[in-house]
């Protein structure tokens, strides 16, 4: 890497550090905040559906802007600072009817930064020639730092800390924005109708809804993971690292991304996250035996990181100059609306089946896997 494309390449790394050390600390504990706050399964379940659901509207909106104005930065610099406002609002929020109105206004606003940053970075990469699993690796480690770090946290202090930590990360987050280059071309050039052949392509629908749907079968362990080791006598802290292990995993692979990419290509790895999804949630269906977890924790490199960057790559090369935000704000509105539906059913599910609720994720999982198929076909036919 030349000194001019590492100078591109440090900023984006640092913004991925940032939002997922936020993701870090939150996706394992914050259903447990909510528990703490006397939500039930099934309202815990609609919370965590709730931003999915939003995204579904604004993040097409948002990044069919952003792509127009060719101001990416600018726009997740704004967002990063509104999210910090809004996050402010769980410092008081102590029912369920608040905490959703502060969700309906923090998660959306949140999470567009994901694809937004995305659209710049994937730019970058191919501009520049970096490797993007080198650069987003940076994420996955501060996802385990925050993970270890809540659990360990926790373990000591009352989950209510919870709430402030987050806030501090956020700050973070919105320091980290400022360092960005703007990486995004207008696209006010760009005739309409090429976004319109894109939502059109059926290629791109048949991957972007089976790589959702596998990410979307993630729903049980991020809502409900925690509370069900937790109940089966795992602490805090081992629960912190169990997510810290199954990001290592992911490290891993991230880092030797260039030429797992090269050899498999997005839809062989899109294959290989809806089977290791498969086997990963029969596992957890299962068994909450330590030997167990570690081994289905460790598939979280093929069920999460396999099917990431078959996503990243895929949107990157089918979409054209001046819609790759727009391109990966479609890929988030579709995801928006698996993982809204799989929050509402892991709720649900988890209230009824307890742990048998992985079942209908590894579901999820095979149909997904047959979908991939039919646009690797649908590709082949051009």
């Amino acid at each position: 890497m030349t000194q001019s494309a590492f100078r591109i390449a440090v900023p984006f790394a640092a913004f991925y550090g940032a939002v997922f050390f936020m993701f870090g600390i939150m996706l394992p504990f914050w259903p447990v905040w909510l528990e703490s706050r006397g939500l039930g399964a099934t309202e815990i379940g609609i919370i965590l559906a709730l931003g999915a659901w939003m995204r579904v509207a604004t993040d097409p909106l948002i990044t069919r802007r952003v792509d127009r104005s060719g101001r990416g930065k600018q726009a997740i610099v704004l967002f990063a600072g509104v999210s910090v406002v809004a996050f402010a609002g769980f410092f008081v929020a102590d029912s369920f009817w608040l905490i959703a109105l502060v969700t309906l206004i923090y998660a959306p606003i949140f999470h567009v930064l994901v694809p937004l940053g995305e659209a710049q970075t994937m730019a970058a990469v191919l501009r520049h020639k970096l490797d993007y699993g080198r650069i987003r690796l940076w994420g996955s480690a501060t996802f385990i730092i925050g993970a270890l770090g809540a659990g360990w946290v926790l373990s000591k202090q009352e989950i209510g800390v919870l709430v402030p930590a987050g806030f501090a990360i956020l700050l973070l987050v919105l320091l980290a924005t400022v360092f960005l280059r703007e990486q995004n071309l207008s696209s006010r050039d760009v005739p309409p109708g090429r976004f319109l052949d894109l939502l059109r392509d059926r290629t791109f629908v048949a991957f972007a809804v089976a790589a959702s749907a596998v990410q979307a079968s993630h729903a049980v362990l991020y809502g409900f993971s925690a509370i069900h080791w937790g109940a089966a006598g795992l602490s805090e802290t081992l629960i912190g690292f169990l997510w810290a292990g199954s990001v290592v995993a992911e490290i891993a692979l991230f880092s030797v991304s260039g030429a797992v990419v090269r050899k498999c290509g997005p839809f062989g790895l899109l294959a290989i996250g809806a089977g290791a999804g498969l086997v990963r949630w029969l596992i957890l269906a299962e068994t909450t035996a330590l030997p167990g977890l570690i081994v289905a924790q460790g598939l979280h490199a093929a069920s999460f990181g396999a099917t990431y960057l078959a996503t990243m790559h895929f949107i990157a090369t089918r979409a054209p100059d001046g819609l790759k935000a727009s391109a990966q704000g479609a890929y988030a509105s579709i995801s928006g609306v698996m993982m809204g539906i799989m929050m509402l059913s892991a709720g649900s599910l988890y209230a009824v089946l307890n742990a048998d609720a992985y079942y209908a994720m590894a579901g999820v999982c095979a149909l997904s896997g047959v979908v991939g198929l039919v646009a690797r076909r649908a590709a082949a036919r051009g």
